[in-house]
């Protein structure tokens, strides 16, 4: 298996000073302009000063700012190919500064994708956020843009398939493999698995699966393209199995063991006398050494139902199969006529050769009707594209909920991608070459087909994948402080006000999370914690720990925190707690005697609570209470 590449921020608060964390001293190459800055908590500061220069003395400041967390990031003053220094010092509650924190450095990297034309037609409407899009066409690239068109983040190390609700990422390599922005790898299928780049996702077990190719041989079916296999010395007579037919196995692999546990097979359960005789495929086959029988393309695993759709691209089909037995539902496709299945559901729709499929939280399928066949089907007078939102109703018939017909000019003959938006937009890529143009673009559009946004290559050879609309880069981006950090000789603590803990958790990416965390003393001064705490998007909140014991006066604890998608971004707070409250001294005048117990008797007589009278830690301050002070002050 291979060892995940993470890494692990690891706060210690026994240090002189506070360093400098990201970007790294020396990282002179990042593949991002909206950058992330993020340092270690200082002793007694209430905030920080953040300052960014292109030149090392800090003459020209590009960035001044002042934040309340140990993290930043800013989306609008950096460039590529530029060289910038970074420093931050603490501001305390005087308004008094700090010394500076030393200097860090780091490179931005040069931009690598082709030029966009960008046309906002009603800019109130756009979805906020960005566009990834996946290229494969001049060359391997995967990038990010805002809405004006300008590159934010790329990489040309992975290439994108997917990506989800948490802002993880997944595509091919070689390998299927999850990565984050600073292009890391988290997971990857065993080396040496010949992996289909369509489509790698983790699936709500947090297992992963992705297409695996699959092999058979088949009969040369009778068609136009007989001769030519004939020409070739293959019988060619629709009978004899001499040809290599390619399926895909859809393939879950164990998130920990990377082992293979399951897998489905098309050839158990699909007959190969449902195929292609209308797309061109048995021409292509001549010329490849074998029958690209099926084309999967994307799947969706739903895990209220346990069951996952599967687009077959050349079959223009659409199943349903159970999970975990693999028993086939339903297959939609075409009528029987067109040699792809005698009891396909929903035929009326004339779908073909699709893109994409999702099932929406309603229970909608949405996918990226391509159409390649549409005007056979539908009579169209040139192949058009539709983006198709259907409902089906008891494993059977369909009903269409929405629909958008492309322009003729943006059919696409392969590729695409559909997303529908937080506010209800949609945001569609197309490959754009109907019509004999080129106009690879992406689009967003209302519910009520409304162009408002569309993004289109000026470079007439591009081609994308997959175009995903994300709310920000850096989905992991947190920032973890304490309250009551001081310093004394070598070593940084607390010391507890209120007989607390109180951490403060900032999400800074633009997603909602879900944050584990893990809280443990080493001498019991507080109880173990093993919690999740939900943030929105650019919120924060207190994490409170009481103190257990209030007879100890030293301990040492540790927090592990990360958001529970992203692991690879745990951080761990080690920190020496001082408790210099008295045991029973309840007026804070650094002695146990006859006036705490009058204070505790007021308490109990008045029910006040105070937590210095319970000597007992029973969480009741009563008569037992009074005892044990009266003893202490003999003793």
């Amino acid at each position: 298996m291979m060892k995940l590449n993470q890494f692990i921020i690891l706060i210690s608060f026994n240090f002189l000073f506070c360093g400098l964390l990201k970007p790294l001293n020396g990282d002179n190459l990042l593949n991002y302009i909206h950058i992330y800055f993020e340092w270690e908590q200082e002793p007694y500061a209430s905030k920080y000063q953040l300052q960014v220069s292109n030149q090392i003395v800090f003459d020209n400041l590009i960035l001044d700012v002042e934040e309340n967390s140990t993290a930043y990031i800013d989306k609008e003053h950096f460039d590529w190919e530029t060289d910038y220094y970074w420093r931050v010092r603490a501001i305390y509650e005087n308004n008094s500064y700090g010394d500076w924190i030393g200097t860090s450095y780091f490179r931005t990297k040069e931009k690598i994708l082709p030029n966009l034309d960008v046309n906002i037609y009603n800019e109130n409407l756009i979805e906020d956020g960005l566009i990834m899009y996946s290229q494969f066409s001049p060359y391997l690239a995967v990038g990010v843009i805002d809405k004006n068109g300008n590159e934010i983040w790329n990489t040309q190390s992975v290439y994108m398939n997917h990506i989800n609700e948490n802002g993880q990422l997944y595509g091919v390599n070689g390998q299927g493999v999850q990565f984050n922005y600073d292009e890391q790898i988290i997971w990857a299928t065993p080396n040496g698995t010949e992996i289909d780049g369509h489509e790698v996702k983790q699936i709500p077990n947090g297992n992963y699966m992705a297409f695996v190719p699959s092999y058979q041989q088949g009969p040369i079916p009778l068609g136009d393209w007989t001769n030519l296999f004939q020409s070739f010395g293959y019988a060619a007579d629709g009978i004899t199995n001499e040809f290599p037919w390619m399926g895909f196995r859809i393939v879950e692999w164990d998130q920990n063991t990377n082992q293979e546990i399951w897998n489905w097979d098309p050839f158990e359960h699909f007959s190969t006398d449902d195929h292609d005789l209308y797309g061109g495929m048995w021409w292509d086959a001549a010329f490849n050494g074998r029958f690209d029988w099926m084309h999967t393309n994307a799947f969706h695993f739903d895990n209220d139902e346990s069951v996952i759709y599967v687009s077959h691209r050349h079959l223009s089909r659409i199943s349903k199969i159970s999970y975990p037995s693999g028993e086939v539902i339903w297959n939609m496709g075409l009528p029987q006529q067109y040699n792809t299945g005698n009891n396909n559901i929903c035929s009326d729709l004339l779908f073909s050769w699709q893109h994409h499929i999702q099932l929406l939280e309603n229970g909608d399928l949405l996918f990226f009707d391509n159409g390649n066949l549409s005007q056979m089907l539908i009579g169209d007078s040139n192949p058009t594209t539709r983006i198709r939102r259907i409902k089906v109703i008891e494993d059977a018939y369909c009903e269409t909920v929405w629909q958008y017909d492309l322009p003729q000019n943006l059919f696409a003959a392969g590729m695409g991608s559909v997303q529908l938006l937080d506010n209800g937009n949609y945001s569609i890529y197309t490959y754009g070459n109907g019509l004999d143009e080129s106009e690879c673009s992406i689009i967003e559009i209302t519910s009520d087909q409304e162009l408002i946004w569309k993004a289109t290559s000026q470079d007439p050879n591009s081609a994308w994948y997959r175009s995903y609309k994300i709310p920000s880069i850096h989905p992991n981006a947190f920032s973890v402080t304490v309250e009551n950090l001081e310093a004394a000789d070598e070593n940084n603590f607390i010391e507890l006000e209120n007989n607390q803990i109180i951490f403060y958790l900032y999400n800074k990416s633009g997603y909602n999370h879900s944050y584990k965390y893990q809280f443990h003393a080493l001498n019991d001064m507080f109880s173990d914690v093993e919690s999740f705490i939900e943030l929105d998007a650019y919120s924060n909140q207190q994490i409170i720990f009481e103190i257990q014991d209030t007879s100890l006066t030293e301990d040492l604890i540790h927090l592990n925190i990360w958001p529970e998608k992203h692991k690879y971004s745990k951080k761990e707070i080690v920190l020496s707690v001082v408790n210099n409250e008295i045991l029973g001294d309840l007026n804070n005048d650094g002695q146990v005697n006859i006036l705490d117990v009058v204070i505790v008797v007021n308490n109990i007589l008045n029910d006040i609570e105070n937590s210095l009278g319970d000597l007992n830690a029973d969480s009741i301050v009563d008569v037992l209470d009074i005892v044990i002070l009266i003893n202490i002050i003999l003793s």
